[in-house]
């Protein structure tokens, strides 16, 4: 956590704290679900962990007893979900009511990322967003980009084959390169080489991450420090947030200026945002323009934090690569997998279900807004909560996946190597209730494909270092809204020469 506190702010403080303890005595006698006992005035403020918060939440499930537990910072009710259980009871069959977005002013006031609709309040605008996003990627859309996902992935095999180290910048490279021609029609760099718009991406990323849970920053509770001028001495986070806008503003906007630049002079590719501004149909250039940036801002971060997930996980379960190889050598031969080969290798899905188990790019989920109030199992669950669902939580239950820290595709299996219809799709990993991710199709399709190829083409093994011994990643994760791996290292070789051929084959096409 990173709150913002000092003398000088005192008075403002106390005068809403004032409010806040005043509210507090007006609370109704209805019982709220359990948690840590408040402070007077600020509440479970100093409870609110540092980082890995859908840890802390869970163990706090387990120690008082119930799946919903309950927080109050300044007079703000704090609901944190974690069980499916309760999960379905609330975002499920409660959806209307459970839609609404906090306001989150770091984030969307002085970061300037309020025109990403995923963090839209739930009314006109935000449906006018998510409907634009959700006719360009439905499961029945994707397929329109099934060559741009091919041509990136083959990037990623040619690059991993002469710069294998580097895996991580080309992750990234695949992963921008696909969004930003399906979006805008532009290219990106070649991977090593710097590229403006993935640098930007990185950077809006980066402030979704530091700010998008809810109450990091201490303004989200006391919206009145937003006012502070960054000079001031305490104002650091007044300083992170001009920084990262720049960021927000390039991708609002750059991209999407340069297509228009490009359709004037009839000089551009086909893409997303062009199809859209050519529609029949009468459309908002605002909203055209922000729900593209959001596909460029955010569109590459879950298959770059998702397929860095992979590369770990085959470097730590060798047995599970090589199961993954027998299927596809069974099924693929003398070629590279393709998209018509992904009903026939049940096993890779498994291994994309269980990436997103495993370590969930999103484990604390995007916190919703209560609209109303509401009750569950006697508790009354009060208008104006924030509610985390702890995807987490969810994801790492023993009773329904056990052993919930192992990476075991074979889960998802039945003993005859058929996907499991009896054992729960993971989809807690992409959201909840109307607010789920509406590209999900498009990041399962990019991730079967890379996955498919990389396993087809490449062994992932230990790395050494100069002393000749072994190098066993830690398998440790960055704290944020978004989870990335951080950096370890890896040996990643063509499995032959017929494969390193292939690869260069696939260069040439």
């Amino acid at each position: 956590m990173a709150p913002f506190v000092s003398v000088e702010l005192a008075s403002s403080i106390a005068a809403v704290s004032a409010l806040a303890l005043y509210i507090s005595f007006r609370r109704d006698s209805r019982p709220v679900p359990p948690g840590p006992r408040p402070l007077p005035v600020i509440g479970n403020l100093l409870n609110i962990p540092d980082r890995e918060q859908w840890l802390v939440y869970q163990d706090w499930s387990r120690q008082y007893g119930s799946d919903v537990v309950h927080l109050n910072v300044f007079g703000t009710d704090i609901l944190v979900v974690n069980s499916a259980e309760a999960a379905s009871a609330l975002f499920g069959h409660k959806s209307a009511i459970y839609s609404d977005r906090p306001r989150m002013p770091m984030l969307g006031e002085l970061v300037g990322l309020g025109w990403h609709f995923a963090f839209m309040p739930h009314g006109d605008e935000w449906r006018a967003h998510r409907k634009i996003f959700t006719q360009e990627f439905s499961p029945s859309a994707v397929q329109r980009y099934q060559d741009q996902e091919l041509k990136w992935t083959k990037a990623l095999l040619r690059n991993l084959v002469n710069a294998p180290q580097n895996f991580m910048e080309h992750i990234q490279n695949m992963a921008s390169g696909i969004v930003l021609e399906t979006t805008f029609g532009l290219q990106v760099q070649p991977s090593g080489q710097p590229d403006p718009f993935i640098a930007a991406a990185k950077q809006a990323v980066e402030a979704m991450t530091e700010t998008g849970l809810f109450g990091t920053y201490l303004v989200d509770f006391l919206p009145v420090l937003k006012y502070v001028p960054a000079w001031f001495p305490y104002a650091t986070f007044k300083r992170q947030a001009n920084e990262w806008r720049k960021s927000s503003d390039i991708a609002a906007h750059v991209p999407f200026g340069i297509l228009k630049d490009g359709m004037a002079t009839n000089d551009y590719m086909p893409s997303v945002g062009s199809k859209l501004l050519t529609s029949d149909e009468a459309v908002d250039e605002t909203a055209v323009r922000q729900t593209t940036a959001a596909m460029f801002a955010s569109g590459s971060a879950a298959t770059v934090s998702a397929l860095t997930t992979f590369i770990l996980a085959m470097r730590l379960y060798p047995d599970v690569q090589a199961r993954a190889q027998k299927e596809i050598d069974q099924v693929v031969a003398g070629r590279l997998p393709n998209f018509a080969d992904e009903t026939s290798l049940p096993y890779i899905t498994a291994i994309i279900r269980e990436i997103g188990r495993w370590n969930p790019v999103v484990p604390l989920a995007f916190p919703h807004m209560l609209s109303s109030d509401d009750s569950y199992k006697g508790y009354h669950l009060k208008a104006g909560s924030v509610v985390f669902p702890n995807a987490w939580a969810i994801l790492h239950d023993p009773v329904v996946y056990p052993d919930p820290h192992v990476f075991k595709p074979e889960r998802f299996l039945t003993d005859d190597g058929k996907l499991n219809p009896e054992v729960k799709d993971p989809e807690a990993a992409w959201g909840f209730g109307r607010r789920s991710c509406p590209g999900r199709k498009m990041a399962t399709s990019s991730m079967f494909i890379a996955v498919a190829s990389v396993l087809a083409a490449f062994d992932i093994s230990t790395a050494f270092d100069s002393d000749g011994s072994s190098i066993t990643p830690p398998g440790e994760y960055g704290s944020g809204m978004l989870r990335y791996p951080k950096e370890f290292k890896c040996t990643i070789k063509p499995r032959s020469a017929e494969a390193a051929a292939l690869i260069s084959e696939a260069a040439l096409e």
